[in-house]
């Protein structure tokens, strides 16, 4: 079997475990919620525990994967040790947050976004564990082990394209949120028909698709030229926290689509937001940086 075969056969498999795996991932979740500090996971709905339960997944199996496919360590997916890791994780997040959230104050002082009262400050330490879970998980997933594995068959360029389409695609697969369900052990199979309700809206598929994409395609450059994760870890969990604590801080005051949407990520406005993102990730990280890999596997 081949290993882009294999991949599909280990995305197949993250999605059937996660729809297996999620009503319990919710159950735990309700009687957690009696716990002081914990009450949010009572009023999580089951369509979020079903993405949780992706990531969940995905992490899971990523080593039996990348064992079955034959490769035991990053080092045979492109990916070495990296000197500058502590200044390339927290200056990515550093940078990311402030991009995204300099927008949000944007919008604030334009009063195309409000703050709540009270703003909810005391969810940032938990949204800011969930950012970095979420970057670790999917950096490894995805600049880690299926751009390494695409650039062992195909030059840099495509591959890294072919990853970022496909990290767009897999963003695309999730339930719409506030749907009130009785959960049952099958639950999660249930939801499986509804995770491709957004490919049905043009215009989510036009804007959010794009911004998915150039965040995806901004993460690969990063982990190509530094050889290492630790660079697009920081941009994605500073990506992440921003647009997170500002949609959990603020409320929508009026309609700003184009340019914005509901997501700090999504609009004409946003997609021009990570275009700068990304060119200043490329000043202070990436300029004059060559990466050593040679042509088969950098392209």
């Amino acid at each position: 079997m081949s290993s882009g075969l294999k991949i599909l056969v280990y995305l197949l498999g993250t999605v059937l475990l996660a729809a297996i795996i999620a009503p319990w991932f919710y159950w735990a979740g309700q009687h957690l919620s009696a716990i002081k500090g914990l009450a949010f996971l009572g009023d999580t709905d089951f369509a979020r525990y079903f993405n949780r339960s992706l990531l969940f997944s995905a992490f899971v199996l990523l080593i039996p994967v990348l064992r079955w496919i034959g490769l035991h360590q990053f080092t045979s997916l492109g990916l070495t040790r990296n000197p500058r890791r502590i200044l390339h994780i927290a200056g990515g997040f550093a940078v990311s947050t402030a991009i995204v959230l300099g927008l949000g104050v944007c919008l604030l002082a334009t009063e195309i976004a409000a703050l709540k009262e009270p703003p909810p400050w005391s969810q940032l330490p938990r949204i800011l564990l969930t950012a970095i879970v979420v970057a670790v998980i999917e950096e490894s997933l995805f600049r880690g082990a299926i751009l390494g594995l695409f650039r062992k068959s195909m030059r840099t360029l495509p591959a890294v394209v072919v990853t970022s389409a496909l990290f767009s695609i897999l963003h695309f697969l999730k339930p719409p949120y506030d749907q009130t369900v009785d959960v049952h052990w099958y639950s999660g199979f249930q939801l499986l028909p509804q995770v491709f309700w957004q490919f049905s809206d043009p215009v989510l598929l036009s804007g959010l698709f794009s911004s998915i994409c150039i965040l995806g395609l901004m993460l690969a450059h990063a982990a190509v030229k530094t050889r290492s994760l630790w660079l697009p870890i920081g941009i994605h969990a500073g990506v992440v926290f921003g647009k997170m604590s500002f949609s959990k801080l603020t409320h929508r005051t009026k309609d700003a689509m184009p340019w914005f949407g509901q997501d700090l990520t999504f609009g004409l406005g946003s997609l021009l937001i990570l275009l700068f993102l990304w060119s200043l990730i490329w000043l202070l990280f990436l300029r004059g940086t060559t990466s050593r890999a040679n042509d088969q596997h950098a392209g």
